[in-house]
């Protein structure tokens, strides 16, 4: 198929916003900048929004689903703050500041002040990796204690609830990876990207959530974060994968169950966290390997309406 973005175009969708807004500034373009200013502010509360989302609805399941258990329980078996300090710090909501700082920095860029805009834009950045790291590593731990009280099971109901939303499959390709690498920046981390006929590829060196969690220890003592024992759906058939890790392939069975076709799908390394992991966007959805359904315990539709999967 005809290629749907420029390699430019792709260098800029996986680059991080503050490093993209310090580049066009110094190419003076500042009309390029305020772009992503205004795509740094809906990145970092967008991330906020999802950890805080997904932490409350994990909770809510352990209330609702595990007679006996609070969320007290939980937060008290998780919240060891000498074990792992980065689920600590602030708990108060970063977004009121976020947004103001946000328009401190549209201020110094209005001013032509470059060198305080691309200050602040780093230091938000950086503030807001710190709150990422901080809610991924407490849903980790929600996770591993519903893993354990309810095994496997437990922990896909749980996530089923907490990654459910609003699929994009019958978007089209643009708007679908458009959409997905906003998702993927979320993280704030850069996204290397390159499309062929077929799909668009996003090839981390390390997942910037799951693989950093793996590469700085979070499943090894001191906080021992579980392993899920596979093969199973939520593994990808794999003989275990660390519990956060399951949220991808819930979300691949997600979008099958509300559109017919993975989302995207997730091509994990062979060692997690220390090797690529790859995304895989495909242009067309007929044009998804059949592999890539059965690892879920699903079958790949023999037909699929083309026009609506697009």
């Amino acid at each position: 198929m005809e290629r749907e973005f420029s390699i430019e175009e792709l260098r800029i969708l996986g680059m991080r916003s503050a490093d993209a807004l310090a580049e066009a500034l110094e190419a003076g373009d500042r009309e390029a900048a305020l772009g992503f200013v205004k795509r740094l502010r809906r990145e970092v509360l967008s991330m906020i929004r999802n950890y805080a989302g997904w932490e409350e609805t994990l909770l809510a399941w352990v209330e609702r689903e595990r007679e006996g258990h609070d969320r007290s329980e939980v937060l008290a078996a998780i919240e060891d703050f000498d074990a792992a300090p980065e689920r600590g710090g602030d708990p108060s909501d970063p977004a009121p500041r976020w947004k103001e700082e946000a328009s401190a920095i549209f201020a110094a860029l209005e001013s032509g002040d470059d060198a305080a805009t691309i200050e602040r834009a780093r230091a938000l950045h950086d503030n807001a990796l710190l709150h990422h790291d901080r809610g991924m590593s407490r849903v980790s731990a929600i996770l591993s204690w519903i893993g354990r009280e309810a095994g496997i099971e437990g922990i896909q109901a749980a996530l089923g609830e907490a990654m459910s939303g609003d699929m994009i499959g019958h978007a089209s390709f643009r708007e679908r990876a458009e959409a997905l690498t906003h998702f993927t920046r979320v993280h704030l981390q850069p996204v290397p990207l390159k499309e062929d006929d077929e799909k668009l590829t996003f090839a981390c060196a390390i997942c910037p959530s799951g693989g950093r969690m793996i590469a700085a220890g979070h499943y090894a003592s001191p906080r021992d974060d579980l392993v899920v024992k596979g093969p199973h759906p939520l593994t990808y058939g794999r003989d275990e994968i660390p519990v956060y890790c399951c949220h991808e392939p819930i979300m691949e069975i997600d979008s099958i169950e509300k559109t017919g076709v993975p989302l995207f799908v997730v091509e994990p390394a062979e060692r997690l966290g220390f090797e690529t992991c790859k995304t895989y966007l495909y242009k067309r959805p007929e044009d998804i390997p059949a592999k890539y359904y059965e690892r879920l315990g699903l079958r790949k539709p023999e037909t699929l309406n083309k026009d609506e999967s697009r």
